[in-house]
Formats: structure tokens, sequence, C-alpha cells
């Protein structure tokens, strides 16, 4: 399932559920899913506290809101969400650059972008790219590339 669909559903049944309830929830749910269905998330200017005020609710609310939801806060979300469309960016764009990649998807800095592209995902946006995506030709360079290390290390020592 595509990742910004597993954030989308959860939105859906819970304006369902609190349609009478609490109205609040509500105006959350429609405002944070235009926030990904536009990839808002990308502005680095877009944060929880222009989201809430956007929304009329206190920031407190919706951070609440989405711990209840996704059970994840509102940096994490918008961590991940980001870096799975670097991801898809990184295979059908090798013409951009990780820097512009980093500064499209709302990145400040291509080491902040790596360093959190490796939290994600556990490999390197080059590795990733290289392998064309593949979690198992990540494994098996990054076996590889350890393999080769050891080995230098031991001729060094010899």
């Amino acid at each position: 399932m595509d990742l910004r669909m597993h954030y989308l559903l959860p939105l859906k049944s819970v304006s369902a559920r609190t349609r009478d309830s609490i109205p609040s929830h509500r105006a959350i749910g429609r405002e944070f899913s235009e926030w990904i269905l536009f990839r808002e998330y990308w502005d680095g200017k877009t944060g929880l506290d222009s989201l809430s005020i956007r929304m009329g609710v206190p920031r407190e609310e919706v951070s609440c809101f989405l711990w209840e939801c996704f059970g994840e806060r509102f940096l994490t979300i918008r961590k991940r969400l980001r870096i799975e469309d670097a991801k898809e960016l990184l295979l059908k764009r090798p013409d951009l650059t990780q820097s512009q990649i980093s500064r499209t998807i709302g990145f400040s800095d291509k080491s902040d972008f790596r360093r959190a592209f490796k939290d994600e995902t556990g490999y390197s946006p080059n590795l990733w790219r290289e392998s064309g995506g593949s979690r198992w030709r990540c494994c098996i360079r990054k076996i590889r590339e350890s393999d080769r290390s050891r080995c230098h290390g031991l001729r060094r020592s010899s």
C-alpha cells in the first residue's frame, strides 16, 4: 500500500465516526488529508503550527489527534512522507541530484536528507538509486562492501 494511502485511510474512517461528536476532528482530518494529497509536506515552512492555524484548532489538539490516529508525531509523519517521495524521485528522475531532490521535498540541507533517508530506509540515497530501489540488492551491496572493507583491513594488518 502506498504510504500516503496508509495515512489517508484512517482519516476517512475517523471523519465518518466523529461526524457529529467532535467537529474539530473532522476539520483536522479534512485539512490533514489535503496536506497529504497536495504534498504540502514538501514545503519546509508548513509545520504543525501553520497547519493548526489553518485548521483553527490548537496545536496540541492536532498533535493528539495524529497520535491517536497513527501512533506517530507530526514530524515523523512528515519525514516518512518526504522520504517515500524521495525514494520515488531517486528512481524516476536520475537527472536530479541528491541536493535537488532534498530541496524539492523540503529538506534545507543535503546532509539532513541523507541522514533522514538512511534512518528511514537503512540505506544511503546513492545505494538506493544504484540498486534500483530493491531492498534485496541494497542488502547484497552492503554485505559485499562490508566484506571488501574487512578484506582490505586484513591485508593492511598483514
